[in-house]
């Protein structure tokens, strides 16, 4: 590999140490996926001075393995034979299934193409306030109506009574209520259909998150029977390899530091981490947070992929 620090300097080969440089492992690890790191010019004339990695691109697996120990919760036994299994391209039993689990939760996920086109979940303050205008729409309506019948009552009495001004001013003001009225009908009748939307978009939204349970949880299941299955497959040969390295560091060459202060034991997250490296199938380099190695070299034949320590 080839390696260009943010100074302009050029480091290359299967091993190199960056543990004076003061370089966030995170970022040494993003350059190293980075499609547009690789393909850059990683020489000393270059322009770009960013930090620069050369070489292999990383394959399946490699994002669980790219760092050790893991930056965040260690990961399980079960999570490093995954990462194993993946970078040596096994086919499980349950490969298939927990493809189309995983691609029909992305389908159902609420920033999916498939959602973005209908409403968003409304707010339980959204459809109060909906139901609120629809039964005020059809308080308002049902007084109205009740007033246009007493006005029609009145107006046939007048005429009735060949009472023709006062037939003429209830005319008049029946025909104003009547408009209030047709208005008032479509103001009711435009807030149901609003509170019909936010309803369905509602419900929608409850069956989305039920459905995405349903299946967040069959993907669980898929995943404890994929972690069995390579457990059953790698686990002898990684507790042979683990057996190995901690035999080796506590032998008399003692070619293993500890990656532990004081104690004389590596952590056992860095013994895990370091086993399933070196049964994986890796071509991108691993970046040690540690030098559990006497030195580089011997990390890089015990692990059998390039290295960088930060």
């Amino acid at each position: 590999m080839r390696l260009r620090l943010p100074d302009g300097t050029v480091r290359t080969g299967r091993a190199i140490d960056l543990s004076s440089e003061r370089l966030d492992p995170n970022e040494v690890v993003d350059a190293v996926r980075t499609d547009s790191g690789r393909d850059a010019d990683c020489t000393d004339s270059a322009p770009d001075t960013g930090l620069c990695i050369e070489c292999p691109e990383p394959g399946p697996g490699y994002d669980r393995l790219a760092r050790i120990p893991a930056p965040n919760s260690p990961l399980s036994r079960g999570e490093l034979l995954v990462a194993v299994g993946r970078s040596r391209e096994l086919a499980t039993p349950v490969d298939d299934d927990l493809a189309r689990l995983e691609a029909r939760l992305l389908e159902r996920e609420p920033d999916s193409d498939e959602n973005t086109a209908t409403l968003p979940a409304p707010s339980a303050s959204d459809l109060r306030e909906a139901r609120r205008r629809v039964a005020a729409a059809g308080d308002d309506e049902s007084r109205l109506r009740e007033r246009v019948a007493t006005l029609r009552g009145r107006l046939n009495a007048h005429r009735e009574a060949d009472d023709e001004e006062a037939a003429a001013a209830t005319q008049s003001e029946l025909v104003e209520v009547a408009t209030e009225l047709s208005e008032v009908e479509t103001e009711r009748v435009a807030a149901k259909q609003r509170l019909d939307a936010l309803e369905r978009a509602a419900r929608r939204a409850r069956d989305g998150r039920e459905e995405r349970l349903r299946i967040r949880d069959a993907i669980a299941n898929r995943r404890r029977e994929l972690r069995a299955y390579l457990s059953t497959e790698l686990g002898d040969e990684f507790d042979a390899t683990v057996r190995e390295l901690v035999a080796d560091a506590r032998g008399p060459n003692d070619f293993v530091r500890s990656a532990t202060s004081g104690t004389g034991n590596l952590q056992q997250t860095v013994v895990n981490g370091l086993a399933a490296v070196r049964i994986a199938e890796l071509n991108a380099p691993v970046v040690l947070m540690r030098q559990p190695f006497t030195d580089l070299e011997t990390a890089v034949q015990w692990l059998g992929t390039p290295v960088i320590t930060c």
